[in-house]
């Protein structure tokens, strides 16, 4: 099993790989169509809390066990920036924080119902898509 930080780290490094010319992620209802057709269990999502993410606008719920919380911004620049704020939401659990386009990905197993990493993997590659 590899270690949280060292998952949440190499997810950001994945991230990082996707070059310049990120694509913008698309809408949460995009997102929840994505993630249903890579046959993950999504619950619906709620507005939450901006302010840690540095947000203007979130949305979180849960997919196959996993929390997953949607942020939106106002550049690139902006989401990027916000990914050590959505690592520091992770905190020592398993997850990763993702920037694409103008939008964050924050995914925390904190209920460890992903010990092999599968499904963090699946949320994250739906995302970058």
């Amino acid at each position: 099993m590899i270690a949280p930080r060292r998952l949440a780290a190499l997810l950001v490094a994945l991230a990082a790989c996707g070059g310049s010319e990120a694509k913008p992620a698309g809408s949460d209802d995009g997102m929840v169509a994505a993630w249903k057709a890579a046959k993950l269990d999504v619950s619906a999502l709620t507005t939450v809390d901006a302010k840690p993410y540095g947000a203007t606008a979130c949305r979180g719920g849960t997919v196959s066990g996993v929390d997953v919380v949607l942020c939106s911004y106002g550049s690139g620049e902006d989401a990027q920036a916000a990914q050590d704020l959505g690592l520091a939401a992770v905190g020592d659990a398993t997850g990763a924080a993702l920037a694409r386009g103008a939008r964050l990905l924050v995914v925390v197993d904190r209920r460890k119902a992903d010990p092999t990493g599968r499904t963090i993997d699946a949320i994250t590659a739906a995302f970058r898509k």
